[in-house]
């Protein structure tokens, strides 16, 4: 039987990967320039990110989780911050120690990691005052030497530091503060590390090797895989480009590559025409965005584990989440979690149940209580397994994963049911706020 999924936004997932729009543009750096703005869609130069001599000798460039633009410094010792929508000038984020020669920043849990070239080590600040916290580990550990700008943290949350003299890849990993050597110096032919791009996956990372114009590919173990492209003049910087082509920094300007072959499409921001000397980064940042608020409304999440007991779940702690804000400005340590209130399902078919929840006293968010009939909003494989064996002999309740609403009367809400190792039910309401 097919039912009306509107309910569950999640199942609702359009999209537009192949639409190109010009809502991006491309900063590329010049150490012995300045940051330049070009227009990522059609390569076009634009402007000077700052035209008033605050950077000087720059090198990365990257979006904090507090949406903002942040800067490397090196020859003034500062990480400096801009508006990511408008480009305006905000201030200095960080003021480093002197002869550290800033190059590579990289952000984890509110604060930010800062490579040192000079330093041979990174240190860690506090995004929010750019107070020192300390060390991430010792300097020169695993042999680390020149700690470049492609610093980046990798999807598995561990630090890859490329190490421009040392011809290597260091790894830290901040769980178990652990540091070992990911990339053996000069394997491949690696030769003077600048950028880091992990590709799609995860099993593979590109990594520029500036001496011998290379970008070589190595695998998620750390051995070398093969050369990407070859033939540049020093690559350095490292991006995607919205249409999903690999950009590489060097002397020319940045040129686009296919990301599975490395040939290349052309060179698509030309250093000449925005007088970019000595390129270092290159970062794909987006315009202001249009938002359609009448798509920002009542739409609102609780969940909470609860325990399962016969045809029952019952959910004590359902929990509201707030504080937060979407995308790039998207701080965890923002959200602020409290007791909703708690929620109950009897089900009374393999299809059906009875819902309700209580929201009143003084532990609760204040929403009231109140029930409804619910049906299966998508039938699945634990659906038929129910079915076939009869309720009555469905004890297990794994039948009741899945997703579940109120039917035509309440379509535009629902619930989304899972299950932990041990038994244990979660539980997610998709409502609207009163």
């Amino acid at each position: 039987m097919q039912r009306s999924i509107s309910a569950i936004a999640l199942l609702a997932l359009a999209s537009s990967a192949n639409a190109q729009t010009c809502n991006h543009r491309l900063l590329v750096s010049g150490y012995f320039s300045s940051v330049h703005v070009y227009d990522a869609c059609t390569g076009a130069y634009e402007r000077l990110l700052d035209d008033q001599n605050r950077i000087r000798g720059p090198q990365a460039t990257r979006i904090g989780p507090d949406g903002k633009l942040y800067v490397v410094s090196e020859e003034t010792g500062q990480i400096l911050r801009y508006n990511a929508t408008s480009l305006a000038y905000e201030g200095v984020a960080v003021t480093l120690p002197a002869n550290f020669g800033a190059t590579g920043i990289d952000f984890r849990n509110g604060e930010i990691y800062i490579g040192g070239y000079n330093y041979d080590g990174v240190q860690r600040y506090r995004l929010s005052d750019g107070t020192l916290v300390g060390d991430a580990f010792p300097r020169s550990a695993a042999g680390l030497n020149g700690p470049d700008n492609g610093l980046v943290f990798g999807p598995d949350g561990r630090l890859y530091v490329p190490g421009f003299d040392s011809d290597s890849v260091v790894r830290f990993d901040p769980i178990t503060n652990t540091v070992n050597v990911f990339i053996a110096a000069r394997a491949g032919t690696l030769d003077e590390t600048r950028g880091i791009l992990f590709e799609p996956g995860a099993t593979t990372l590109l990594v520029a090797s500036e001496r011998n114009g290379k970008v070589l590919r190595f695998n998620a173990d750390g051995s070398f895989n093969g050369d990407f492209t070859t033939g540049l003049s020093r690559p350095t910087g490292l991006a995607y480009h919205p249409d999903g082509s690999v950009l590489v920094a060097h002397v020319a300007g940045v040129s686009k590559h296919d990301p599975a072959t490395g040939a290349s499409r052309g060179l698509f921001a030309d250093a000449t025409a925005g007088g970019v000397s000595g390129p270092t980064f290159v970062t794909v940042i987006p315009k202001a965005a249009t938002v359609d608020t009448a798509q920002v409304g009542t739409q609102y999440w609780i969940s909470g584990l609860g325990n399962a007991s016969g045809r029952s779940i019952v959910v004590d702690q359902m929990a509201s989440a707030t504080g937060a804000r979407f995308g790039a400005a998207f701080n965890p340590a923002a959200i602020a979690r409290k007791r909703w209130g708690s929620l109950r399902i009897d089900f009374t078919s393999c299809t059906e149940g009875q819902f309700s929840w209580q929201s009143s006293g003084a532990d609760s968010a204040g929403f009231g209580d109140g029930n409804y009939r619910i049906i299966r909003a998508v039938e699945n494989d634990a659906t038929q397994r129910c079915l076939s064996a009869g309720f009555a002999n469905a004890n297990d309740l794994l039948w009741t994963i899945g997703t579940w609403f109120g039917g035509a009367s309440r379509d535009g809400e629902g619930l989304m049911i899972d299950r932990t190792a041990d038994g244990r039910p979660f539980v997610a309401w998709f409502t609207h706020r009163p």
